[in-house]
């Protein structure tokens, strides 16, 4: 009977084997990496999620990785309080790598069915060992034990916190966050949105409707086995875990590109049409251009501007691919609008904001102190203010951001049309408002707002 032995190898010859092996790095320390790098920098976790998980050769791997580390992003207030629950140590005097190792091993515990107890917890003390910190493996092994023998507390001392308090911990959102939206939007609205934005982001794209129709693309989305759904503006559909959309035949064909509901809506508010002159203000990487520019059937000119060249470069590459000939990049200050530009039909600026609408996506944009917030409205108020010197009169003016902190919202468009009467509101909605709100539990879309106003002086 034949022995189910490994193949033997000389000691000379394992030693070359491993002398020529370049050792994969494991997905939990490529994720530990990322975490301690976000820690220590002001960086967007999606430039980190790329730079690093690119180490990972195994497609299975990235996702793991991915899934970790956006939760553990995700719920870093959540797992904090529960790491200050089982420590004597205050957190913020527990060693950077000790914190991140805890966190990740307290967030497989939760949220990831998919990793048994024992896994998650010998796998988080062999982290200590790659980092350096190997004394740390007792006291990390003892934490999460502690937590399991408890049963896995998601909110530890839960009946001692106030109403502020709990939402903070649950919705893993700082308190002046909670704060802020509870004072504008109401308990129960700011609840929801917060508990949403731990929910999986939602993939939209938009059919490059001089390429194909909404029937076809979905059909032949539906048959690479990609769940499409029909969403309230027919060129635009939502995919159900449709993973590297880039991948597809169709992306490289030209004929979608990625855009949530919330920027298809506010292109519509812009009402745009064949042969018009369109300005977007701040566009790259350019997905609301290309929108205009397929609404306008590739006729006309959309003039599609970035403060940054390499962004301008970004938006060029993405009207090459869909075959957009009418969207003409430029360089161009939006505080400070070159005079040669001219003057446009339709002026968009989607202006830079502190991004709240879209923390499912950015996690880390919720962890900002309120206080950045506070010189975000006069630079706003100046791009538009800027730019609304290029409307032609009964031209259409649509300011817009990804946030839903109402002094950067409505509190600006409100302040431009007192000071512009030149100016006036233009309704773009059944009941005849002239700004909209946006929020995920309503559309599924990013939270967003968009305003329109007509030049009739």
């Amino acid at each position: 009977m034949k022995e189910n032995r490994p193949n033997r190898q000389s000691n000379t010859q394992a030693k070359a084997t491993r002398g020529t092996r370049k050792e994969q790095p494991s997905a939990r320390l490529v994720v530990a990496y990322a975490l301690l790098q976000m820690m220590r920098q002001s960086a967007y976790s999606n430039l980190v999620a790329e730079s690093r998980f690119d180490a990972l050769e195994s497609s299975r791997d990235r996702a793991f990785a991915s899934t970790l580390f956006y939760g553990v992003l995700e719920r870093q207030i959540t797992l904090r309080r529960i790491v200050a629950a089982y420590c004597r140590k205050p957190v913020r005097k527990l060693d950077p790598e000790g914190l991140c190792i805890l966190e990740m091993g307290l967030y497989q515990l939760l949220f990831l069915d998919s990793v048994p107890e024992r896994a998650a917890v010998n796998e988080s003390v062999l982290l200590t060992r790659k980092l350096g910190k190997q004394s740390a493996g007792g006291f990390v092994n003892g934490v999460l034990r502690a937590f399991i023998r408890d049963g896995k507390p998601l909110c530890p001392g839960a009946e001692k916190l106030s109403p502020l308090e709990r939402l903070s911990a649950e919705a893993s959102a700082p308190e002046e966050l909670c704060q802020l939206l509870m004072e504008q939007y109401g308990e129960e609205t700011a609840r929801r949105f917060l508990l949403d934005s731990l929910e999986p982001a939602p993939v939209f794209i938009r059919v490059n409707t001089g390429r194909t129709t909404p029937e076809k693309l979905q059909k032949e989305l539906a048959e690479t086995g990609t769940a499409v759904e029909e969403t309230v503006l027919p060129a635009c559909l939502r995919l159900e875990k449709p993973g590297d959309v880039t991948a597809y035949t169709a992306f490289a064909d030209g004929r979608f590109h990625v855009q949530d509901l919330a920027s298809q809506l506010c292109c519509q508010a812009l009402d745009v049409r064949p042969g018009m002159r369109v300005l977007d203000a701040c566009s790259a990487p350019g997905g609301k251009a290309f929108t205009l520019a397929e609404q306008m059937e590739n006729q006309g000119e959309v003039v599609a501007c970035d403060l940054y060249p390499a962004r301008v470069g970004l938006i060029q590459s993405g009207a090459d691919r869909l075959g957009l000939s009418i969207v003409h990049p430029r360089v161009m200050d939006a505080l400070a609008p070159q005079e040669d530009i001219g003057t446009f039909d339709r002026v968009l600026c989607d202006v830079p904001c502190s991004g709240l609408g879209i923390i499912r996506r950015k996690p880390e944009l919720k962890y900002k102190p309120v206080a950045e917030f506070g010189g975000l409205p006069e630079v706003q108020y100046g791009i538009l203010t800027a730019c609304a010197r290029l409307v032609k009169p009964e031209g259409v003016l649509v300011y817009s951001t990804c946030t839903l902190n109402r002094k950067e919202n409505e509190e600006v468009i409100r302040r431009f049309l007192k000071e512009h009467p030149e100016f006036s509101p233009h309704a773009i909605t059944q009941d005849g408002e002239f700004f909209r709100t946006l929020l995920p539990e309503t559309e599924g879309s990013d939270g967003f707002f968009f305003s329109a106003v007509r030049r009739t002086l």
